[in-house]
């Protein structure tokens, strides 16, 4: 059950819940110098809150990259990547999402449209753990990050669709990036049949390898398809699963400022980013924990 009001967890640490379907501020915690305790209260927040939000943190990239080590095996930005500039050596696994262009060149990944409502790196056999975002510049306005409670969507299943949902799997697309391009290695890709793209196929309902609780879990709608179903009826189902799991009463929303961190668990939740499009620059530095297969 959601927390009304503010928890002390210790002295200087405090636990703020947004009081929505998911979502808290964590305030008080020396990022740079957390204590074991400190981070068993940041583990128990997030397994709490599913998302949590350091406000005005700012750590140097080193001591984000060290944060975020101690609560997962991070890895690497994937190949495709072309964002981890040489004056970030000292945290080069921390992934550049930009708008900006430098010398005809973009600094970082996915521009500035709309990205739609997904799961980090679904479309991989062993998908994204916890990810982190550090906001280092923000636009005017736009650019909110909207995150969806994936317990809550699955427990309010009608029941009849609970139980079908439960006997069945989701191929997750890997051919095509979140602005449709084609990534390396799947440049020959000519279909845009769902049935025909590749990638690989995970439970629609996951079992949560930290709580052991289930959560409909969804990655990227567009080439997403459920085996065995006639495309129509996979379409009409999928429909119907993005539709629900985004409703209001799922969903709460970041409105970032400059050194917020935001820290989200892949396996319990799902977002979305609003278009900033002429409102500005925006620049967020990135990690990313190891996941499991999804059971």
């Amino acid at each position: 059950m959601l927390a009304q009001a503010a928890a002390n967890t210790s002295p200087h640490i405090v636990i703020k819940p947004s009081g929505l379907a998911l979502g808290a501020d964590i305030v008080g915690a020396d990022i740079p110098n957390l204590s074991e305790a400190g981070m068993e209260v940041i583990r128990q927040a997030l397994a709490d809150h599913l998302v949590v939000r350091f406000r005005a943190a700012a750590p140097s990239d080193r001591d984000f990259q060290t944060f975020a080590a101690r609560l997962g095996p991070l890895r690497g930005s994937p190949d495709y990547t072309r964002s981890r500039p040489v004056y970030m050596a000292d945290a080069p696994l921390v992934t550049v999402i930009s708008n900006i262009v430098e010398a005809g060149q973009s600094v970082g990944e996915h521009g500035d449209g709309e990205l739609n409502w997904h799961t980090d790196l679904g479309f991989e056999d062993e998908p994204a753990g916890f990810t982190f975002l550090l906001a280092r510049e923000v636009p005017a306005s736009g650019g909110n990050t909207h995150f969806a409670n994936m317990y809550r969507a699955g427990d309010a299943l009608p029941a009849v669709l609970r139980t079908r949902v439960e006997r069945l799997r989701c191929k997750h697309q890997a051919s095509h990036n979140a602005q449709g391009g084609k990534r390396p290695g799947y440049q020959d890709i000519e279909t845009d049949d769902p049935r025909e793209m590749p990638g690989p196929v995970h439970p629609l309902l996951r079992t949560h390898p930290l709580t052991g609780r289930k959560a409909l879990y969804l990655g990227r709608r567009f080439g997403a398809y459920v085996p065995g179903l006639p495309l129509a009826r996979s379409e009409a189902l999928l429909d119907e699963l993005w539709a629900h799991a985004a409703l209001p009463e799922n969903v709460w929303a970041q409105e970032w400022q400059v050194g917020d961190l935001v820290v989200w668990d892949n396996r319990c939740t799902m977002h979305r980013r609003d278009s900033f499009r002429g409102q500005g620059n925006r620049r967020m530095h990135r990690l990313v924990t190891r996941g499991e297969r999804p059971v």
